[in-house]
């Protein structure tokens, strides 16, 4: 798990765990038992000038980050006297060219090591899923685009190309522009939110459309039918109720209207869809009702999904450690956390969560791994209830 606290008129300061965050600590510590010798199973500042490659007094000022399946990517300025120049640096595994081009080395002993990017323009967002990651820049034309890299097997990167076969015979691709974009935008409008499934990928535009191309089994396209697609589709039965924010981590995706409405599509097997109901596969946007007050934000997981309504309270749907304790792990309808106060921000993935406070202090709850993704110290427990998690105030 990946984030970015905050920026300094000069530099910023960012703090990572989980897998193959022990490589770019700023500084070492004694692993508990049970964890993965490249994880870091607690919050820890990350050395900056080590993950982007610059000199130690280089200034970093950190501008996107996005965490997947093992891998993740951090997008920052680096500052050199009156210029500046955009760099992405990834971590982590690199299979399908996930960190944006080949590594130097792909041994198992060598996972972990950055690999460095320019970019032309600013990176305004990324998002990543299993082995793919897509990110919206903005041009200095100030033009914004989506570029996507990884793997393409079920068009989820929305490249026409084949891209090269690697061991496992799959087409991969470096960062490429997602050009297949503009020709279904209209004139003006432009991406503002990319997000990335397993193998699917949405994007939100300025104009409040939705459109997903990639893998679409489970309805993960929202175009009311069981099709895969290697070029972005519009989202059906949205066209007159512009979206406001989109979330899709897994196989399904949240989509919150600008005049509060709420929708749903993809996979509903564990009644995550919030219609107190399990349903097979939901493949057309379908309308939910919420009656606990204005919504402020989405978190779409893996079993679950996460609600924050403008009051600052988080409700959960869905199956697993929900924080409703460890003798409650299913709910079909919308439920309120307890123990969360004044919440301004959530996040969901395949089995944890986040929620960040308005005094800035971040809880976790999910399934715990060998690699500490709960942020809490602890190898493979599993949380069942929101837990605050240690992050120096200094930070």
């Amino acid at each position: 798990m990946l984030r970015s606290l905050h920026a300094h008129a000069r530099a910023s300061v960012a703090v990572a765990w989980g897998a193959f965050v022990d490589r770019y600590a700023n500084c070492s510590a004694k692993q508990r038992s049970g964890i993965e010798l490249h994880a870091r199973a607690r919050p820890t500042r990350l050395a900056l000038d080590r993950l982007f490659g610059c000199p130690p007094d280089a200034c970093v000022r950190v501008r996107a980050v996005g965490a997947g399946m093992r891998h993740a990517l951090v997008a920052g300025e680096v500052l050199g006297g009156a210029s500046a120049r955009t760099v992405l640096a990834g971590f982590g595994l690199n299979s399908s060219w996930q960190l944006g081009k080949p590594s130097v080395d792909d041994s198992i002993d060598r996972i972990g090591e950055p690999v460095v990017c320019a970019v032309d323009g600013t990176v305004t967002q990324i998002a990543c899923g299993r082995e793919h990651s897509a990110m919206v820049v903005r041009r200095h034309d100030g033009i914004r685009r989506v570029l996507v890299c990884g793997n393409n097997a079920y068009g989820q990167l929305g490249l026409a190309a084949e891209g090269s076969g690697g061991d496992h015979g799959l087409p991969r691709h470096g960062i490429n522009e997602l050009t297949a974009l503009s020709d279904v935008l209209d004139g003006g409008e432009e991406p503002v939110k990319v997000q990335c499934g397993l193998d699917h990928t949405v994007v939100l535009t300025s104009r409040g459309r939705v459109f997903a191309m990639g893998w679409g089994d489970d309805g993960q396209l929202g175009t009311g039918l069981q099709t895969s697609s290697k070029c972005p589709v519009l989202v059906a039965g949205l066209e007159d109720t512009p979206i406001a924010d989109i979330s899709s981590t897994t196989d399904f995706t949240l989509a919150l209207a600008v005049d509060g409405r709420l929708f749903y599509w993809g996979n509903a097997e564990y009644g995550q869809c919030m219609v107190g109901r399990k349903i097979d596969r939901v493949l057309a946007r379908m309308s939910v009702s919420f009656g606990g007050g204005r919504i402020k934000a989405v978190a779409a997981g893996g079993c679950h999904s996460l609600l924050l309504t403008e009051a600052g309270q988080v409700y959960v749907c869905g199956y697993g450690a929900l924080g409703l304790g460890p003798d409650k792990l299913a709910a079909l309808e919308p439920t309120p956390i307890g123990g969360l106060d004044g919440v301004e921000a959530i996040l969901a993935s395949t089995d944890r969560c986040l929620a960040i406070d308005k005094e800035r202090r971040v809880y976790s709850w999910g399934l715990g791994n060998s690699a500490g993704r709960l942020g809490n110290g602890s190898a493979a427990a599993n949380v069942f209830l929101p837990e605050a998690l240690s992050i120096d105030p200094a930070l």
